[in-house]
């Protein structure tokens, strides 16, 4: 394995995500419409079709640094992320980043990689990676659209009342959505391309983006960022074993760290979502500056 390698691409795959955050926090809060209205007018800009190449590079780049180096050490720098899109945030957007985003930001650099090391992480041709040994595709994808719809639901209910905690239902909603899209992409890796999964991993993909416009939109950058980088992983991980039927494989003190890790990123979700954003904007070219007390 080439560890200096893996550790440049993994830092490489982390900037490219964090700049794409950027550019999609920035677009998306300068828009007043929601649901379709809000994906019709941000796909005619410029700069959210470069957050989207972003997104895709910064794919590449962790799919890369996986091949030449451990998960043990590409994952945990994954984290880096969210740093780097605050303080890129805070530039771009020319705010001060408040001491409580800071403590947030702690937390979950913190607490992430706890969480990460209880997820189960299995090559795609392992011997445990046939699907149909774990619970069966259908009720799993099942499942996870009733709670990604809750999820949706959820933020509507809230809306404009509840800004931070649509947000955050928003987020989780697309990190639910980008996890399956990633383990039902696993299973087509391993030759089982039928047209129910390639649509369930399109209708994931396209949904979750639109799910983390409006988490942006309403929400700034830090908390659901930090939702996303928790939770998409995880998904992918507990699709992998209920579906493809991969080993939990791990220890009891594993799992202890895991849920201590999950307490204190949840914190700092908490810290990062605690200021209410302010969205102005009266048209979709609008580029109204924020109030630097609004952001993360």
């Amino acid at each position: 394995m080439l560890i200096p390698l893996a550790i440049l691409l993994a830092v490489a795959s982390a900037v490219f995500y964090a700049v794409s955050a950027v550019l999609q926090e920035r677009e998306a809060s300068r828009q007043s419409a929601a649901g379709l209205g809000l994906m019709t007018r941000l796909v005619r800009r410029r700069l959210w079709w470069a957050a989207v190449a972003a997104t895709l590079t910064g794919a590449g780049l962790h799919v890369a640094a996986l091949a030449a180096g451990p998960l043990v050490v590409v994952q945990p720098l994954g984290v880096s992320c969210l740093a780097i899109a605050l303080v890129l945030g805070s530039r771009v957007n020319r705010t001060r980043i408040r001491p409580r985003s800071w403590a947030g930001l702690l937390c979950v650099v913190l607490g992430l990689p706890a969480v990460l090391s209880a997820v189960p992480h299995h090559g795609p041709h392992g011997p445990h990676s046939a699907p149909g040994g774990g619970l069966g595709f259908w009720p799993v994808v099942g499942v996870l659209a009733l709670v990604v719809a809750a999820a949706a639901a959820g933020g509507l209910l809230l809306g404009r009342r509840g800004p931070r905690g649509a947000a955050v239902c928003y987020a989780v909603g697309a990190a639910l959505c980008f996890g399956a899209a990633s383990a039902t992409t696993k299973t087509l890796l391993l030759g089982h391309l039928t047209p129910g999964r390639f649509a369930v991993t399109a209708a994931a993909a396209l949904i979750g983006t639109a799910l983390a416009q409006h988490a942006y939109r309403g929400g700034g950058l830090g908390a659901p960022l930090a939702v996303l980088t928790i939770l998409d992983p995880v998904t992918a991980g507990a699709v992998g074993v209920l579906v493809l039927g991969e080993p939990f494989g791990t220890t009891p003190l594993t799992l202890a760290v895991g849920v201590l890790g999950m307490v204190v990123t949840a914190v700092g979700v908490a810290l990062l979502s605690a200021r209410r954003p302010v969205v102005q904007s009266s048209g979709p070219t609008d580029a109204v500056p924020v109030s630097a007390n609004s952001r993360d």
